[in-house]
């Protein structure tokens, strides 16, 4: 059976089976990208809620806002009294459901990307399109993730076509504004996007439509970020305005790039050269689009202006950019504007793509991320004996512990960068009886230098690798990855 004709009979129920398309293909991550990515895709949405149900008194004693919304965290503190209330309580097991959830939850950006496609486009293109979208390399990988930058996709999505659509102008501008201000709960920086539209509408002299949009959107805004903050510190948005403060000062304590560091980023994880024409052709035509393509590019611009450029800050944007820059590539070429009397390379176009995507689709679906720092504290979780923990680290740099995963709270892991602050420290070192070293060349130094510290002996319990993607990550860049082997020893 041709690919066309198969197309043709899934596109007569396109949102069954892009849902069911978008559950299988996450379903590896599921089971198998198990882990963290990013710091912030564990110690806030994870381990801050655990760390609370533990320690109430964390919570009770709070001082000045995070900066950071809590709107995400508290979800999971729900779910996770929810799952121990029914006795489920093992790191992994946990981490299995959130992955799940998290899968279930991005199917809904494929249908309503499909669903905004379907207002440009004609609805075979665009369910062809869509069907690219949870193939694309790392759309399963994050799919899973606990990012707020992914979660957020969701709610744009569906704010997006509701502002589009044809209709009531009154209950579009209601539907759309509760989704683009839930965005706004999950990831504060999505108010540029909305402010972009306002401001649209209003040099369109759509004043009616501009003026509920902006009240509706306020007023879900309040209800949903500005109550969870009045509940917590006590006033209305503190937690925005803190994020803002810290970010106008601390702006520069971190990654920071060229104005073309995000543009360059698209053009490498949309793989080139089909990257090229869906970057060129999302801007092309865009007066057609105005009020999904400029909001977008504005969301882009600010963000390769701004001094702190991580990458995950534009994932908002990456699903409508990648969606709509090659919808209109496709347009193009159907319609004969583009490749008419090169078909040869057209399909080339596309055989690269597919070449180069397939592998980083099952590299990064089955890749157990953060693996070493998860795998060595859930052994211990383990071992009932645990009473303390030495996190040596070396040369590889500090890092935060993801004690979540040891699932015993109140056990201490003392970080041990070098050991002369070891030496100088005033603690009982009989109460610390394991130590995890991580570490590939220097582990035998390490190993003896703590010995020699510590007067006591260490035994290799358990050695833990770092996963494939991990480890290539590592080597690629081992200044920013550091995925070494992790060495357990007991200390006797």
């Amino acid at each position: 059976m041709r690919f066309e004709s198969i197309i043709s009979k899934l596109v007569g129920k396109p949102i069954r089976s892009l849902l069911i398309l978008t559950f299988l293909v996450n379903l590896p991550a599921v089971f198998f990208a198990r882990g963290y990515g990013m710091h912030d895709d564990h110690f806030g949405p994870i381990e801050q809620p655990w760390a609370i149900i533990n320690d109430p008194k964390i919570w009770e004693t709070r001082t000045t806002p995070h900066a950071h919304s809590i709107f995400y965290p508290l979800l999971h503190y729900i779910l996770f009294k929810l799952l121990y209330s029914f006795g489920i309580s093992d790191p992994q097991e946990v981490m299995f459901v959130v992955r799940l959830l998290h899968s279930l939850y991005s199917t809904i950006t494929v249908v309503y990307l499909y669903k905004i496609l379907s207002l440009f486009f004609d609805q075979q293109l665009s369910f062809r399109v869509s069907l690219f979208i949870p193939l694309l390399w790392f759309m399963p990988f994050l799919s899973v993730r606990n990012l707020i930058e992914m979660v957020c996709i969701p709610p744009l999505a569906i704010g997006f076509y509701n502002l589009l659509r044809e209709g009531n102008e009154f209950k579009n501008s209601f539907t759309s504004a509760f989704f683009f201000a839930l965005a706004f709960a999950f990831r504060y920086q999505t108010l540029l996007i909305t402010g972009t539209i306002i401001l649209i509408l209003l040099l369109q002299k759509r004043f009616s439509y501009a003026l509920n949009f902006g009240f509706f959107f306020l007023l879900f805004a309040f209800l949903l970020q500005g109550s969870v903050d009045m509940f917590a510190w006590g006033f209305p948005f503190a937690s925005f305005i803190e994020y803002v403060r810290y970010n106008l000062t601390h702006s520069g304590d971190y990654t920071t790039g060229p104005f073309y560091r995000y543009l360059l980023l698209l053009v490498g994880v949309f793989l080139p050269p089909l990257s090229i024409f869906i970057i060129y052709f999302f801007v092309k035509d865009f007066k057609q689009r105005i009020l999904l393509v400029i909001p977008i590019l504005m969301f882009l611009i600010f963000h390769s202006i701004f001094p702190n450029k991580q990458e995950r800050f534009i994932l908002p944007i990456v699903p409508f950019v990648f969606a709509f820059g090659l919808a209109n590539f496709f347009s193009y070429v159907t319609r004969g504007h583009i490749f008419k009397s090169k078909q040869a390379l057209y399909k080339s176009v596309l055989l690269i793509f597919w070449l180069l995507n397939i592998p980083l689709w099952i590299l990064f679906s089955f890749n157990y991320s953060k693996k070493t720092r998860c795998e060595a504290l859930y052994f211990l979780s383990k071992q009932a004996d645990v009473r303390g923990i030495y996190q040596i680290t070396g040369e590889l740099g500090p890092f935060k512990p993801p004690e979540f995963y040891l699932n015993r709270y109140g056990t201490p892991i003392l970080e041990v960068e070098n050991f002369d602050s070891l030496v100088n420290q005033k603690l009982n070192t009989n109460y610390y009886n394991y130590a995890i070293i991580y570490g590939d060349k220097e582990l035998d130094s390490l190993r003896t230098r703590a010995e020699s510290v510590l007067s006591k002996r260490l035994v290799l319990v358990q050695r833990i690798e770092p996963s494939l993607a991990d480890w290539i990550l590592y080597k690629l860049n081992p200044r920013y990855n550091k995925n070494q082997t992790a060495n357990i020893y007991r200390i006797e």
